[in-house]
């Protein structure tokens, strides 16, 4: 019953119903509905007691260290980011949200380090691709950051010849 509430967005009785239901994929739910109204406090609270249920929930960690990132613990981001790719080593928004935070602290070779390992992975990701360039602007790199940014606007034009770039 509470997915039909969510879908018809009578949020309030899907909350109460998949709380009723106290299961991993009832809390995962709750999770994304606190973190989507930026009810960061009890997107946190949910996706903890998700993780004691089942600590390999191959997003919950995941969408854990988003809540984190987002409240601006970034150290305790980069823990969930780390166990959530133990479980994916190839989850390129761990890895794009570790070098984000990277680049908010300002450790701009640790961020580039990180966007190239997500680069290596998707080649056509679009936050990785322009925050290089922004990354590089910082490290006074005009020069490449220019062509950083002229090679994310030739990955993502949504011209009929690359339309997949424009599918997210």
């Amino acid at each position: 019953m509470a997915v039909i509430y969510q879908t018809i967005q009578l949020e309030d009785k899907a909350i109460k119903s998949f709380y009723e239901a106290n299961d991993a994929y009832s809390y995962y739910q709750l999770g994304l509905i606190y973190k989507r109204k930026g009810l960061f406090d009890k997107a946190e609270r949910v996706y903890l007691q998700l993780l004691i249920m089942q600590h390999d929930h191959p997003h919950a960690n995941y969408d854990l260290g988003y809540v984190y990132r987002e409240m601006k613990l970034y150290d305790k981001a980069i823990v969930q980011y780390q166990q959530a790719l133990k479980i994916d080593p190839q989850n390129t928004y761990a890895l794009s949200d570790i070098a984000y935070i990277f680049k908010e602290k300002g450790e701009y070779k640790k961020a580039l380090e990180m966007y190239d390992k997500v680069l290596a992975i998707d080649p056509s990701q679009k936050y990785a691709l322009w925050d290089v360039a922004v990354v590089y602007e910082k490290l006074g790199m005009k020069e490449r950051a220019e062509e950083q940014y002229e090679y994310y606007h030739k990955m993502t034009d949504c011209s009929f010849r690359r339309f997949w770039n424009c599918l997210d």
